[in-house]
Parts: structure tokens; C-alpha cells; sequence
């Protein structure tokens, strides 16, 4: 390396190091950044509203991969019939749709109708759709802030129009509301406080479920009844086919057993209406009769038996929870962590000043360069 090239080295050096020096010499910037930083993490820190977290675990009995028919899947293969038609098509069981299930908007709605004591509130017993719609919880910063945003769509609305839909056309849209979801505004605001305070994930084979709520007791009773909810759709959804499959069935043997009752007393009839004949036409007559009983008797009893293995499949197909933690009374508040809203306030401050430091030294080296 040349004499020239280590100069120019050097003087970069010397360059980037006056403008770090000239960066932190500006005490009055990094102050003053620092110092509205460290005042809206303090709105921030005291102004948010206190959340519990309550957490439980639960685990979910997986379905194993097996033949249902065990050793009569065997036989029927060695005799050439294939025993995978008989098999349950139902979807398998995952942990993977539990989240869906709880984001759901239907699955919030029917937590947010649900009514808790609030001891803030003077032990007034109120549906977190109500509380929420009424606290609208946030602090200082981020009122305002959404209060600014709020202030563009609240003109236009001032000076839209909304026009007015014939009653003959609402009356013809309801026909078929009730296949579709139709929420308020309150109903909306509620379901997406809601999402951001029930959340659920999965750490090896154990399922965790979070609930976060204003109150400690509540954050517990919220959690244990977001248990129980998911567990009633999980298990309506995994034994809903044969459910169906078996209120199939129930109808086929009542059609079998009447028909059963009726061949077995018209042949009873018979045979006492006839009793010492022994004509020809007479005893065809009740072989007849005896072979329509047998039929009725064969199919009523296969139905009869279907139910039962129907029955069996349906215990057998029955999800199985078992509650690892239940959920417990959080003892002090999860939310804000104060000391680590100000350590970034300060850091984040600092950081901001020293760029505008920066913006400024490298606006007048160019004025002077011009």
C-alpha cells in the first residue's frame, strides 16, 4: 500500500470519527428527542389499562391411524372383500383447526355475549361486548392518535346521504338471514378487542390457551369457558356425520320393526284361522307368510345390529381432553411492563436524536461543498 493511499485511509477514518463526535457534541437535539420520548412512554406506561393473563393446558387425544374392523378386516380380505369401504370418511382430528375456531367471528360473538361481575365497575354484572363497546380500553396515545385518523371518515359522513331501502326488499332479504353472519358495530368492535385477548398455540404435544382480560378472576372465567366452548364445537364437528349416520339408521329400524310386527301377526293370524287344514293352497299361503316374517326378521335384525356398531363407533369417535392446568387466578397484571416501556422510550429517543444529528451535519457538509 502507497503512502497516498494510507493517507486517504486515515483521512476517512478521521472523517467518519468527526462525524460520530459531531453527532453526540449536539447535546441540546438528543436531549430535547430524548426527553418527548421518555414523556409519551410515561403517558403510555400510566394511562394503559391493567390485563391478567390466564393460561391453561390441555392435550387432545389423537385418533390412531387403525383398522376399525381389526381381526374382521382380516377375514374379509382373505374372503376378497375390501374392508376400507366400510371405514368411518370422517376428517381426522387436529390441533391445527383450533385457532381457526376461536378467531372465528361466530365462536367471539357467543364469547362476547356472555355476562361477568365486574369488580372495577362496582360489581356490575355486564357482557364484555358491553364493557368494551363502553371502556374503549387503550391510553393516552393511541385515543388520540385513532381520534385523528377518526376525523376524515367523520366528515364524510356528515355529508353523505344514506338513502333508505324499501321495506319490501328488507322484507324479501330475510327470508333466508339466517344463513348469514350479521353483526353490529358493537358486535365488530367487540369480536376484535376479543381476537387480540384469546389466542391459542401449540409447544410439542400440549395446547396452550391465553386469555387476557381487565380483571384477574374474569381472565380466569373467561379462559375455562373458552375451554369449554371449544370443546363442545370440536366434539360437535367430529361426531356430527355419524350422528347423522345414525339417525339414519334409527329411522330404518323403526320402518323394519313395524314391518317385522306385522309380518310376524299376519302370519299368527293365519295359522289360527287354518288350524287342522291341510289344502294345498293353504299351506302355500303360509310358507309364504313364514318367508316374508323371515325377511322382515333377517333385515330388522342387521339394522338392529348396525345401531349397535353405530353406537360403539360413535363412544369410540368421541374426542378425548384431558385439562394438563386449568386455569388460574393471575396474580398481578401482565400488561403494561412500565419499566420496559421507558427503557425503550429513552432508547428509542436517543436513537431518533442522533439521526437528525446526523440529518444535519450531512445538509451543512453539503452546503459547504456546494
Amino acid at each position: 500500500m502507497s503512502d497516498q493511499e494510507k493517507v486517504s485511509d486515515s483521512s476517512k477514518n478521521m472523517d467518519y470519527l468527526a462525524l460520530i463526535k459531531g453527532v453526540f457534541a449536539r447535546k441540546k437535539n438528543l436531549k430535547i428527542a430524548v426527553g418527548i420520548a421518555l414523556f409519551i412512554g410515561l403517558l403510555i406506561a400510566f394511562t394503559t389499562p391493567k390485563e391478567f393473563q390466564s393460561t391453561s393446558f390441555f392435550l387432545v387425544e389423537s385418533e390412531a391411524n387403525t383398522n376399525p374392523m381389526g381381526q374382521f378386516g382380516a377375514l374379509a380380505g382373505l374372503a376378497g372383500i375390501n374392508a376400507s369401504q366400510f371405514q368411518s370418511g370422517q376428517i381426522a382430528l387436529t390441533s391445527d383447526i383450533f385457532p381457526d375456531v376461536i378467531q372465528s367471528r361466530d365462536f367471539l360473538n357467543s364469547i362476547g355475549k356472555e355476562k361477568f361481575v365486574f369488580e372495577t365497575k362496582g360489581d356490575v354484572s355486564q357482557s364484555l361486548e358491553d364493557y368494551y363497546y363502553e371502556e374503549k380500553p387503550g391510553n393516552v396515545v393511541s385515543k388520540t392518535f385513532n381520534f385523528l385518523l377518526g376525523i376524515p371518515s367523520s366528515i364524510i359522513a356528515w355529508f353523505s346521504s344514506s338513502e333508505s331501502v324499501p321495506t319490501a326488499e328488507i322484507n324479501d332479504q330475510e327470508v333466508d338471514i339466517e344463513d348469514y353472519l350479521r353483526f353490529s358495530s358493537k358486535e365488530l368492535y367487540a369480536i376484535n378487542q376479543l381476537k387480540k385477548r384469546i389466542l391459542i398455540d401449540q409447544k410439542g404435544k400440549t395446547i396452550r390457551l391465553t386469555v387476557t382480560m381487565p380483571e384477574p378472576l374474569i381472565s380466569a372465567r373467561v379462559n375455562a369457558l373458552v375451554m369449554e366452548k371449544l370443546i363442545a364445537y370440536v366434539t360437535e364437528y367430529k361426531l356430527k356425520k355419524q350422528r347423522i349416520n345414525m339417525e339414519f339408521i334409527q329411522k330404518r329400524v323403526l320402518e323394519a320393526q313395524e314391518k317385522f310386527n306385522q309380518s310376524q301377526l299376519d302370519l299368527a293370524s293365519f295359522r289360527d284361522a287354518n288350524q287342522g287344514l291341510i289344502s294345498q293352497k293353504a299351506r302355500t299361503r303360509e310358507e309364504k307368510l313364514q318367508f316374508e316374517f323371515n325377511i322382515a326378521f333377517n333385515i330388522y335384525n342387521s339394522l338392529k345390529q348396525e345401531m349397535e356398531q353405530a353406537e360403539i363407533q360413535l363412544k369410540k369417535e368421541t374426542p378425548v381432553f384431558t385439562v394438563l392446568e386449568k386455569a388460574a387466578v393471575p396474580l398481578g397484571p401482565s400488561k403494561p411492563n412500565r419499566p420496559l416501556i421507558l427503557i425503550f422510550s429513552v432508547f428509542l429517543g436517543f436513537f431518533v436524536g442522533a439521526i437528525f444529528n446526523l440529518y444535519q451535519i450531512l445538509v451543512e457538509n453539503l452546503k459547504h461543498t456546494i
